[in-house]
């Protein structure tokens, strides 16, 4: 006879084996994991879904959604997914955000997993200062492209006047060449060439544009505690003074300070100006071929060289910067996403093919062995370069602090255009004080949370 309280018991009894068996995505088909990222290449979707492809052919349970988000837009969009949870995976964020983000408590912490990326050591040093807040212990964001700067010149224009490498190897040597280029007037393909080529205030970089000379001149932006700034002492001033006074002395053509980095790269390219600094993206302008967004056709594609910061009074520097992938607590794919991200900063080959998409350099130390960077002598600078970069320190209220300085700054530019009166040093010690007063109370406020 049919026991239909027995068939039901059985019946949920199935059901419930069924379930506990079955995989976290209900639908059994592949995990999507949801990606941001912002435009890092002239093809930004089109590069990193390359560099993904050997990972998702061989992960077919692992599909991976790359959203691409403009940089002016991202700061917003991530600091808002982070308080909503309303979050995707993995971010991209720049190296300098990640203190800002991680103090918000919306990332995971991967400490425990940094051995399965080889351990810190396997990346850029200066880079891994980023990957979590300094003094928690963390691992919120793992470093992932690397930006860091030095000095690209023409070495038509330095042939012409019998200058070599050897004269931009010190602070007093590169003014000396900027000097004798200015002087000599030269003019070639019919454009009168002006000794050097950098933004001024309306530059994303006001900040990075100014740190190699503080740090050269034995200044820093915070003491080595992070409790009160730096910024007002004579390192520091001496510092800012010499780089802001090579506009003063005209060997930048005013206009220039109302360029951006990529409008003075560009003119650069075009063969208008002698020197700029500028980061290993634009090596791969130079390389590439103009139907593919390069200036390799250009003058200056045929003539340029690339050379470390010059020496300054405490030592030579620059600046390291780039993006580090941070995946979030509230991730609904979070082991997937780790892997992804592993692959990303770690696997060799996806290292690599993004650097030569984007320009940048990478993270992991191994790759730079490759002959990319290795035998071509353009790369083989930035190489050596990393050697020598500091970056910011990792902490939650550098995200206000940089805007302060970038003011700050914006305003010494104003003194060398002339907006307000001759570049004095006590006029740029006087924005220095107020900019020291400024952060202190970022900080202090900081404290009392």
């Amino acid at each position: 006879m049919f026991n239909r309280t027995l068939f039901f018991v059985l019946l949920l009894a199935f059901a419930v084996s069924t379930l506990s068996c079955a995989p976290s995505n209900q639908a059994g088909g592949p995990v999507t994991v949801q990606m941001w990222v912002m435009p890092n290449s002239l093809e930004p979707l089109r590069d990193i879904e390359e560099a993904l492809k050997p990972f998702t052919d061989t992960h077919p349970n692992i599909k991976v959604k790359v959203t691409v988000v403009d940089w002016g837009a991202a700061w917003t969009k991530i600091t808002t997914a982070a308080t909503s949870h309303d979050v995707p995976d993995i971010a991209q964020l720049g190296s300098t955000w990640v203190g800002s983000i991680s103090s918000m408590g919306a990332l995971m912490d991967n400490k425990a997993r940094v051995a399965e990326l080889g351990g810190a050591k396997a990346f850029v040093p200066a880079a891994w200062k980023t990957s979590g807040l300094s003094g928690s212990g963390q691992v919120t964001a793992i470093p992932w492209i690397v930006d860091a700067r030095a000095l690209f010149y023409r070495t038509d224009v330095f042939t012409k006047l019998g200058l070599t490498a050897k004269d931009l190897e010190t602070w007093d040597k590169f003014e000396a060449a900027l000097k004798k280029i200015k002087a000599a007037k030269l003019t070639i393909e019919g454009l009168e060439i002006q000794p050097l080529g950098m933004p001024g205030k309306n530059d994303w970089n006001v900040v990075h544009n100014l740190a190699p000379w503080i740090w050269g001149a034995g200044g820093d932006f915070l003491a080595a505690d992070n409790k009160r700034s730096l910024l007002d002492s004579q390192a520091a001033l001496n510092g800012i003074f010499f780089y802001v006074n090579l506009a003063k002395k005209g060997y930048v053509p005013p206009e220039y300070l109302e360029l951006n980095t990529a409008q003075v790269s560009s003119n650069f390219n075009n063969g208008s100006i002698a020197m700029m600094f500028d980061g290993p993206y634009e090596v791969r302008t130079l390389t590439t071929p103009p139907a593919q967004g390069g200036a390799s056709e250009s003058i200056t594609a045929r003539n340029f060289s690339v050379v470390p910061y010059p020496k300054g009074p405490k030592g030579r520097f620059t600046f390291v910067g780039g993006s580090n992938l941070a995946i979030f607590k509230y991730s609904k794919h979070p082991k997937e996403a780790w892997e992804v991200v592993k692959y990303l900063t770690t696997d060799q080959n996806a290292q690599l093919s993004y650097c030569k998409a984007s320009g940048f350099l990478p993270a992991k130390l191994s790759v730079f062995n490759e002959p990319y960077f290795s035998v071509d002598p353009a790369r083989r600078v930035f190489k050596e370069a990393i050697k020598y970069g500091k970056t910011y320190p990792c902490i939650p209220s550098w995200g206000i602090m940089e805007p302060i300085m970038t003011r700050r700054f914006g305003i010494l530019w104003d003194y060398v255009t002339g907006a307000k009166g001759d570049l004095k040093p006590e006029e740029i010690a006087k924005q220095l004080k107020l900019a020291k007063t400024e952060i202190e109370t970022v900080i202090a406020q900081g404290k009392r949370r």
